[in-house]
């Protein structure tokens, strides 16, 4: 499906820009804040008009869902999600951070079939590269070997799939409490990322512009697909 192949293009695309540039952190720092605002944009102006149509009052407390949720994977995953993963050079597993950030990608994948548009499979494929960028770069540094290595980000690439997967089959009837509950975690990651401070005034001036453009080209994905 397209859709499969895409996420794990994006976790490869991420990882091959971690392998070669490692040291580069703002350009993570930059692709973070750009997933960010898409990611804003996406649930504002596409997935909340839609969820809302079902006239469900209790739509709402999917939307609190996903954003507490999240809230509890970023226990585990400590922040990876929006670049703030630090691992130290040892010989174990980091199966905390991994079990967080397969939990978020499987849940984030869930609506991903039932889609009208791509816009939000675009939102979670421009924000899965910096993740993986981060993530690569991190455990690149860790003193295990090239299989385990591989292997997390293999299990990170496979996991919004299954998700997918998860929603097409199991969740088919619950499409819009799915999306709902994504949307939630939309929102708690782009406002970490967005509102998060910054050091310079410099880089508080290109965080500006950035976002500024990540809404624009969410705005026109979205209006594009609408035409």
């Amino acid at each position: 499906m397209f859709e499969i192949l895409i996420l794990i293009l994006s976790v490869f695309i991420g990882s091959l820009l971690g392998h070669f540039f490692i040291r580069n952190k703002n350009l993570a720092k930059f692709l973070l804040i750009f997933s960010g605002a898409f990611f804003l944009a996406t649930a504002v102006l596409e997935i909340f008009p839609t969820v809302y149509e079902v006239h469900d009052h209790s739509i709402g407390l999917f939307v609190l869902a996903g954003l507490f949720f999240q809230m509890i994977v970023e226990s585990l995953s400590k922040g990876a999600e929006h670049g703030h993963v630090h691992l130290s050079h040892n010989k174990s597993f980091p199966f905390s951070i991994f079990l967080g950030l397969f939990l978020h990608s499987f849940f984030e994948g869930m609506p991903l079939l039932h889609q009208h548009s791509h816009n939000l499979l675009w939102a979670i494929f421009i924000h899965n590269i910096p993740v993986a960028m981060v993530l690569y770069g991190a455990v690149s540094q860790m003193k295990i070997s090239s299989i385990y290595k591989w292997g997390f980000m293999l299990a990170f690439a496979l996991a919004g799939p299954l998700g997918a997967l998860f929603g097409k089959t199991i969740l088919a009837d619950y499409q819009h409490y799915a999306s709902a509950f994504v949307a939630g975690i939309f929102i708690h990651i782009a406002t970490v990322i967005l509102f998060e401070s910054t050091d310079s005034h410099k880089f508080k001036a290109q965080k500006v512009l950035t976002v500024l453009l990540g809404f624009l080209v969410a705005y026109l994905t979205i209006l594009g697909h609408q035409h």
